[in-house]
């Protein structure tokens, strides 16, 4: 994805306040795991940036895709992760939340609600059904593949 998730650039939240974060982000996968590699193009101020600023490289998150997102975000609450990241999707109730370790090493945990399965699915799908000869599958935006592949969230 060329151009992040959409455009124009949604707003997130890092820390409570809006920012504005340009990426350009890559998957794959290793058997149903999905790796994704997110480049951020912009210096808004992001878990990205604090991960690279701290000198750090390599695993910045692992993310769950939870079936209960209450239950999921009240146990790494509990267990004393610190929400940091906040994607709020329009008509949406619940977010797709980052945490930082409470022990600061160690990767952040993101929190991804049940109605983006169909999302990883339809990646993991386009994926499998590949058949050409260039490895790389180029979207605009994750906006437009989600629309390329029929995934509606109703």
């Amino acid at each position: 994805m060329e151009r992040g998730v959409s455009q124009p650039v949604s707003t997130t939240w890092h820390r409570g306040q809006p920012v504005e974060v340009e990426l350009k982000l890559a998957f794959g996968y290793m058997g149903d795991v999905q790796i994704e590699l997110i480049e951020q193009t912009n210096n808004a101020s992001s878990p990205y940036t604090d991960f690279l600023a701290a000198g750090r490289e390599g695993l910045q998150h692992l993310g769950f895709w939870v079936h209960d997102h209450a239950e999921a975000t009240a146990r790494v609450e509990a267990a004393g992760y610190e929400r940091d990241y906040e994607i709020r999707v329009a008509g949406q109730d619940q977010s797709i939340l980052y945490y930082r370790s409470p022990d600061l090493y160690g990767p952040m945990l993101e929190i991804v609600p049940p109605m983006w399965r169909r999302s990883r699915q339809a990646v993991l799908d386009h994926i499998r059904a590949y058949a050409g000869t260039h490895p790389i599958i180029r979207f605009d935006t994750y906006s437009a593949f989600i629309q390329h592949a029929g995934v509606t969230f109703d």
